[in-house]
């Protein structure tokens, strides 16, 4: 079985600088944070949940661990945020479009692997008009913490003998390196050839359609 993976924000749209910024603003007034620190941070670990990132600056701040009632709060807030003044303006990526049509008629089962929350990653899919072209869409919740949790699900589900993912992130990069029957590819979006290398990516693209003319001979 062939199964195509890929993340979602920095490869079929990308919006992580326009997050990175909210966030930065979000937290400098729910938490006293440095808004350029946090902007900082959110590109540096693109590929973690977005738990992780409030957990983090929750803990450095307050030296205490961050209550899931209080990040359903402030998570709440970001997403209305988005919602509301950034995800209505997206387009898909050059070459995003032709790359879904592709792989949804020559990979056997295809699936978006996000660290976006689960009810906002679907609500983008849908926002951008192009569940179709997915199998399976995850992002994070109570089951799926982390992507790695994603991968398991796939790989035991399925059994692939080849799984294609392409991503952005550095963090994602690292874990795809724990299964040996992925296939990494890393689309320079918002971190340097070199970096996404050091990460773990097997393959580097520049664009989408560097992806689709690597992918149409892996």
């Amino acid at each position: 079985m062939k199964i195509f993976g890929t993340d979602y924000d920095g490869v079929i749209i990308n919006i992580e600088p326009q997050k990175a910024e909210a966030f930065g603003n979000l937290l400098n007034k729910e938490w006293n944070i440095d808004k350029q620190e946090a902007g900082k941070l959110w590109i540096a670990t693109g590929g973690t949940s977005r738990r992780y990132k409030f957990d983090f600056y929750y803990q450095k701040q307050f030296n205490m661990q961050l209550s899931d009632a209080e990040y359903k709060l402030v998570e709440k807030k970001f997403s209305d945020l988005l919602k509301s003044e950034y995800y209505p303006k997206l387009e898909l990526l050059p070459g995003a479009l032709e790359l879904l049509k592709y792989t949804k008629q020559s990979f056997d089962f295809s699936f978006v692997s996000s660290g976006v929350p689960m009810e906002e990653i679907n609500y983008l899919v849908n926002l951008n008009g192009i569940s179709k072209y997915f199998d399976l869409v995850l992002g994070t919740d109570e089951t799926y913490k982390t992507k790695n949790n994603h991968f398991k699900k796939i790989i035991d589900e399925k059994n692939p003998d080849i799984l294609i993912f392409i991503a952005d992130g550095l963090e994602d990069m690292k874990v795809t390196k724990e299964f040996s029957v992925i296939q990494s590819i890393a689309i320079t979006s918002n971190h340097s050839k070199e970096e996404l290398i050091d990460a773990g990516a097997k393959n580097v693209v520049d664009n989408l359609n560097q992806a689709l003319s690597l992918i149409e001979h892996l």
